[in-house]
């Protein structure tokens, strides 16, 4: 298993990336192709392979401009490797990546009802900061969870 973190030229793990959005978020909820480029040139996306190169978890990673602060966009793991522990591995290792480039938080939202993502954020030392009420439209409510990197 290794992270790569994408570039523009990867064109097969970027179709790879964007089959996983669509599996995982749908047409609605997912990066588009347009999302996936802008992550790769203005943003970090990393993502976690086996020895064959298939897919395991993507992280998608924005910057706040003028501040060393970071917002975990999109974080999924393919469906069929969810549950083995590959999203811990891949965000540990990008928590590292980002530190080492000067990021001191990073932020995120999770679905209030996503207890499973809750739950791993929170052993990573994410932290609850507050609800956002209809955050994405009516009835689509966010915690927006933060973690400082030491």
């Amino acid at each position: 298993m290794r992270v790569v973190e994408v570039q523009s030229k990867d064109r097969e793990l970027i179709e790879k990336i964007y089959l996983n959005e669509l599996e995982s978020f749908g047409v609605m909820g997912g990066a588009d192709m347009w999302m996936i480029m802008s992550f790769i040139r203005y943003g970090k996306l990393y993502t976690l392979v086996d020895e064959k190169d298939n897919l395991l978890s993507v992280a998608q990673y924005q910057g706040v401009i003028g501040k060393q602060e970071a917002f975990l966009y999109g974080f999924s793991t393919s469906l069929k490797e969810r549950g083995k522990g590959y999203g811990k591995i891949l965000l540990k290792d990008t928590h590292r990546k980002l530190k080492d480039i000067g990021i001191k938080k990073i932020y995120l939202t999770v679905d209030p009802q996503n207890k499973i993502a809750i739950n791993m954020y929170e052993k990573e030392g994410y932290k609850i900061e507050e609800l956002q009420q209809d955050e994405y439209g009516r009835g689509v409510h966010r915690y927006l969870m933060m973690k400082k990197l030491m």
